[in-house]
């Protein structure tokens, strides 16, 4: 008995593969995405990891060096680590880098993911949006308090801007899949609900940013399937008019938020800063001034405190004490700047310069060339508003879309050889 036993885990062990690694750790990653930090934590190890030990690493670079895409998000990466040496915080520059090294997934899932695992992956990660969206309404109409979050903040496993900026991504593919001739009507009914669901948690939830940029990628949306005619102006305006009234009028949590933003822009008009919106004007601010000295190359990877400081410093805007302690110790909330004072008007033009390649990517399958295009419009405008690329939920979603379109592109070249190693 313990013989056969042993004999059959060696035969069962000998049958996995690299591949099957990879596809089931990838499923399970995306499912985890919206709702679990370790095991996404575990996965941005694991792969790299599995995909080093694969081997023909000579042939991985080959396929790099083919895609323009990976060849721009690799000159980024390489600008943000020069950035480094000329930094004076070195500390904090190798924990932002950190997160950039969460980036060898794309190259992971573009080199050795297969093509066809692409729609059960979307599927999976909408599943764990479901699963986070099952929790977030327990804990709006107060049934259970998971993480012990309140009514007020239902946002289960992350903040309130990142988890808007999921529920913005999640609305539109569902709408996407609305608009496609792909689905059945069973199907299509289906996403009409989940779509609705998601749509009602976006506006419930604190975070603004997301719902401008669920507002910028409608538009987007709209105009991909419709072209840009009046039919689509049409569409859009009445979509976005019935979805922005309606919360106003039946979410009174947002009207509240969205009286607070017409009230933060007063401020600022007045020159008060100490508010969500004046704050990131504050930033606006304090890098247009900083960045004078140093246009080109910025001030390193880990200085945007002491940039910060010494601008506030002179207080050449007259900043209140409260705006003061704030952008001295905290994150600038705009990843553009953030890149800008890092690594200066190089690293924002390598940054654009990857966005363009993502965006021009050939993408035979028509409805992931638009659920591409409706990723890159939600990410470019909420990062007007978070410094997402150092969060660890938001710059997984990056990686994974990513990752994804990538692979679906016909940039990897179609005669791939066998990496695989048993």
């Amino acid at each position: 008995m313990i013989l056969g036993s042993k004999e059959k885990f060696l035969e069962m062990f000998r049958s996995v593969t690299y591949e099957k690694l990879f596809y089931f750790g990838a499923i399970l990653f995306a499912f985890a995405l919206p709702i679990s930090r370790s095991i996404v934590s575990f996965f941005i190890v694991t792969l790299p990891i599995l995909w080093f030990l694969q081997g023909n690493l000579k042939h991985k670079m080959t396929l790099i060096r083919n895609s323009p895409a990976l060849i721009a998000i690799t000159l980024f990466l390489i600008a943000q680590c020069v950035s480094l040496l000329y930094s004076e915080d070195i500390e904090e520059g190798l924990n932002l880098m950190r997160m950039y090294a969460y980036w060898l997934v794309i190259y992971v899932m573009a080199i050795s993911f297969k093509k066809e695992w692409i729609t059960t992956l979307i599927s999976s990660f909408l599943y764990g949006m479901l699963v986070s969206e099952i929790c977030a309404y327990l804990i709006f109409f107060d049934i259970y308090a998971v993480k012990g979050k309140l009514p007020n903040d239902p946002n289960p496993f992350m903040g309130h801007m990142t988890y808007s900026m999921f529920l913005a991504f999640t609305s539109l593919l569902l709408l996407n899949r609305i608009f496609s001739k792909h689905y059945t009507r069973i199907q299509k009914l289906f996403f009409v609900l989940f779509f609705t669901t998601v749509t009602v948690n976006l506006f419930i939830s604190n975070g603004r940013t997301g719902q401008v940029a669920f507002l910028a990628a409608l538009l987007v949306t709209v105009i991909v399937h419709f072209r840009f005619s009046w039919k689509s102006l049409i569409i859009f305006s009445f979509i976005s008019l019935s979805i922005f009234a309606g919360a106003y009028k039946f979410l009174p949590h947002f009207e509240v938020r969205a009286n607070h933003a017409i009230s933060d822009i007063k401020g600022i008009l007045d020159g008060r800063f100490y508010s969500s919106w004046g704050l990131r004007s504050a930033y606006w601010l304090i890098t247009y001034e900083a960045i004078k000295e140093s246009p080109l190359i910025g001030f390193g990877m880990g200085d945007f405190r002491l940039v910060a400081q010494s601008v506030l410093e002179k207080n050449p805007y007259n900043f209140s004490q409260d705006v003061i302690k704030h952008c001295e110790i905290n994150f600038y909330d705009n990843q553009y700047l953030m890149v800008l004072v890092q690594s200066g008007f190089i690293g924002l033009a390598l940054m654009v310069y990857l966005f363009y390649r993502l965006f021009a990517l050939k993408i035979p399958d028509k409805e992931l060339k638009e659920l591409s295009i409706i990723f890159i419009t939600v990410i470019m405008v909420a990062f007007l508003a978070r410094h997402f690329w150092f969060r660890q939920f938001g710059n997984t979603l990056f990686v994974f879309m990513t990752g994804l379109i990538i692979l679906a592109s016909s940039e990897i070249p179609k005669q791939k050889e066998k990496i695989e190693k048993d």
